[in-house]
């Protein structure tokens, strides 16, 4: 087995494994939505962001192919976040479910035929080969167009961050446990050199690596901030909760 095809291998499965994990991830972050019956604290701006970044995503990949899983990773990432987005308007915004499915579909529908009227194009043109003679800023483009709404997007839970003196409300740890693992390990599917169905070598994908780098590293910041907000303060409210607790106890 040649060097090139063990590195297609490698990065197949842990672009495959990066998937399963991205094809759960708001899973968790759904299922406590729908148990709370609330968004409070989980910002609305954040999922529809995400969502338009996955159908930038879904264009830069696909014309890219890096490999099958990473092409379908980001459909599943952008259906995920509309769900999610669906919530916070049924939840939060008070919207009937009837007036929340209209939007939602709407919004779906034209992401869409965004998405296929970008793909289409791109495909035909010499973009989707790794020419040397390929002008390919408007992919590139587009990949920093993602990277960006990413970016943004884990904005506003900072400013919930502020407002509740770091404090995590209404995000679900497992969410971004999971939604970090699977960046990572995409990331690692990145690293090996891999080649072509004709058994060309593709071009080291450095802007997919930046892509797969923004997500951990802002959501590492949440965890961390969540931690301080539970040394500095948390710590004290269970223990005064716990010593009213035992209060009452010893009143009865």
């Amino acid at each position: 087995m040649t060097d090139y095809n063990y590195n297609n291998e490698v990065a197949t499965a842990l672009g495959l494994v990066g998937t399963v994990l991205w094809c759960v991830q708001l899973i968790p972050q759904i299922y406590t939505n729908f148990r709370r019956k609330s968004t409070d604290g989980l910002p609305h701006l954040m999922l529809l962001l995400w969502a338009y970044a996955g159908i930038l995503f879904g264009i830069y990949f696909i014309v890219q192919r890096p490999n099958l899983p990473l092409m379908i990773q980001p459909e599943i990432f952008t259906f995920l976040s509309f769900v999610t987005w669906a919530q916070c308007l049924y939840y939060g915004f008070k919207f009937p479910f009837i007036k929340t499915f209209v939007v939602v579909s709407l919004v779906v529908a034209f992401s869409a035929g965004l998405q296929l009227a970008a793909i289409i194009p791109l495909q035909s043109s010499a973009l989707c080969h790794n020419s040397p003679n390929s002008t390919c800023w408007p992919l590139l483009l587009i990949g920093v167009m993602a990277a960006v709404l990413v970016v943004i997007g884990l904005v506003p839970p900072y400013f919930e961050l502020w407002r509740r003196q770091g404090q995590v409300v209404g995000i679900n740890f497992w969410f971004l446990a999971i939604d970090c693992s699977g960046a990572i390990l995409s990331f690692a599917s990145l690293l090996f050199a891999q080649t072509d169905k004709d058994g060309n070598p593709k071009k080291q994908d450095y802007l997919g690596m930046v892509l797969y780098l923004l997500v951990p590293l802002m959501e590492a910041g949440i965890v961390v901030s969540h931690f301080v907000w539970w040394l500095r303060i948390g710590r004290s409210l269970n223990k005064s909760h716990t010593d009213v607790e035992k209060g009452c106890d010893r009143s009865r």
